[in-house]
């Protein structure tokens, strides 16, 4: 075997004495924090201080740890089955948790690896996300002096392949979504429960995305023109139901973020008239702190204070479809 995958993701961390050194981490990349480096460390320790309690009550609300760098594992451990009989090796990394990008490019040294997909689990490229692990990457290769052959895919957000794995999601969550509402005004008890003869109630779908800041994007970074895409090759599956496109989990104060937040769709759905909200996290492949806080805690909370039932799509994590398209890519991209 001389071809390999490398997937590679941001991390989150499992529990949470992970909590701080996850934050110095991110705070001392460059991409994150633009500092002046004699400053960033400095920045990034004042940082990471004032946040680590507050993230760890996320973490504990969400049973004290994220399941992402598992589900990373599992993730890498099906494809390299579903590759075996290729010769394709399979490696994964995380930016800011373990394994680092640095020890996977070891092993991949070690195992005489000569031709190296670097294979992001973001669907949408942004120089500051999906950038800053190819920058450590290609860092490697460039101390190396006898590196192998690294082909750099940018994003499968905008593939129709991964679209319509989304759409299934999203077709089995209006679903449950449905019925809950058709049983709440049937006056039937509990979610799910049956076909009532009830047309149905009116619903919103919202297309949620990590946020970035603005200026980024002004600054020529693809992400929002990827992200859009994205949302209208979807927006397709839906027909006639309306839609909108947010964004979550804005970062720092003190500079603008995209808009507008997933909230205030929520908020603007509610004063249409909805009787219920299904939102899409359509950045996330994996369960982490953003769908199973952000979404599942937040959100929910947030639409049932204004009267809606709240759904929203399972991440897609190891199912084998989506492992079958993620050796699809890999078997184009290195050929």
């Amino acid at each position: 075997m001389n071809e390999a995958v490398l997937l590679m993701t941001m991390g989150d961390p499992s529990d949470v004495r992970g909590v701080f050194p996850y934050l110095m981490k991110l705070f001392t990349d460059p991409h994150i924090l633009p500092a002046p480096g004699p400053m960033r460390p400095l920045l990034a320790l004042y940082i990471s201080t004032m946040r680590k309690e507050p993230v760890k009550e996320k973490y504990q609300a969400i049973g004290g740890g994220s399941p992402m760098d598992a589900i990373t594992e599992r993730q890498a451990g099906a494809l390299r089955e579903a590759l075996r009989d290729k010769g394709i090796s399979v490696y994964h990394a995380n930016r800011y948790t373990m394994p680092s990008i640095r020890d996977a490019y070891r092993q991949i040294k070690e195992d005489g690896i000569k031709k190296l997909l670097a294979l992001p689990l973001y669907p949408h490229f942004s120089p500051a996300i999906t950038g800053s692990g190819f920058s450590v990457l290609k860092a490697l290769a460039e101390k190396d002096p006898n590196p192998p052959e690294i082909v750099y895919y940018e994003g499968f957000g905008a593939d129709p392949r991964f679209a319509a794995l989304l759409a299934g999601r999203m077709r089995d969550a209006l679903k449950r979504l449905t019925e809950t509402l058709k049983a709440s005004e049937a006056g039937l008890p509990g979610s799910g429960g049956p076909e009532t003869g009830l047309p149905a109630p009116p619903v919103s779908v919202i297309f949620s995305a990590h946020s970035l800041p603005e200026e980024l994007i002004s600054k020529g970074d693809p992400y929002l023109d990827h992200v859009l895409c994205a949302a209208s090759m979807l927006q397709e599956e839906l027909g006639d139901i309306r839609t909108r496109i947010g964004f979550q989990s804005k970062g720092r104060a003190g500079m603008e973020w995209l808009k507008p937040e997933t909230d205030e769709e929520i908020k603007a759905a509610a004063v249409c008239g909805d009787r219920g909200v299904l939102v899409v996290p359509i950045s996330f492949v994996a369960e982490n702190i953003e769908t199973l806080y952000d979404c599942d805690i937040l959100q929910k909370s947030l639409a049932a204070s204004l009267g809606m039932k709240y759904e929203r799509t399972k991440s897609l994590d190891d199912a084998p479809a989506f492992i079958n398209f993620l050796a699809a890519l890999a078997l184009e991209r290195l050929s």
